[in-house]
């Protein structure tokens, strides 16, 4: 018997050995709970000493050598575009948001991209609340949604 299969040997013994002792302990501590406790245990330890045993392998590569990865997109690049976010839902909440700053800047990009007909929703936006409650809720969503529907559209 060679060197190597003798250790291993000596090895599996001992484990069989100090599994079975430790069960008796938790027998004799506690009954069949400390049994039961003794037995998680072992097996815990099984689970952990065979995951070192195996040798890890190397992952595939997920990335094909030929494709050339494009840099990601990040809100930091595009602080405009995280504004103009912010603006249209706190537009839905707050009336004086929509009307102070909202509005303003949407008829500022219909001008700029020469949409007037964006600019007639923005006036239907404001709806006959908003002289008798300027802290009422905002514009709905799907106003919103038509004003830069209209703004993304074509000329």
């Amino acid at each position: 018997m060679s060197r190597g299969a003798r250790r291993a040997g000596f090895a599996a013994a001992a484990a069989v050995i100090g599994t079975a002792g430790a069960l008796a302990a938790g027998y004799a501590a506690a009954g069949p709970t400390g049994l039961v406790d003794a037995a998680a245990l072992a097996t815990l330890g099984v689970l952990v000493m065979a995951r070192s045993l195996v040798r890890g392998e190397q992952p595939p590569r997920v990335r094909q050598e030929g494709k050339r990865r494009r840099p990601g997109v990040r809100a930091a690049d595009f602080p405009a575009y995280a504004r103009i976010a912010s603006d249209l839902e706190w537009a839905q909440m707050s009336r004086r948001h929509y009307e102070h700053a909202m509005r303003p800047m949407l008829a500022r990009l219909a001008a700029s991209l020469g949409r007037p007909q964006a600019v007639a929703d923005l006036d239907a936006g404001s709806g006959p609340g908003h002289a008798l409650d300027p802290d009422g809720p905002g514009v709905d969503l799907a106003t919103l949604e038509r004003i830069v529907a209209r703004l993304e559209g074509a000329p």
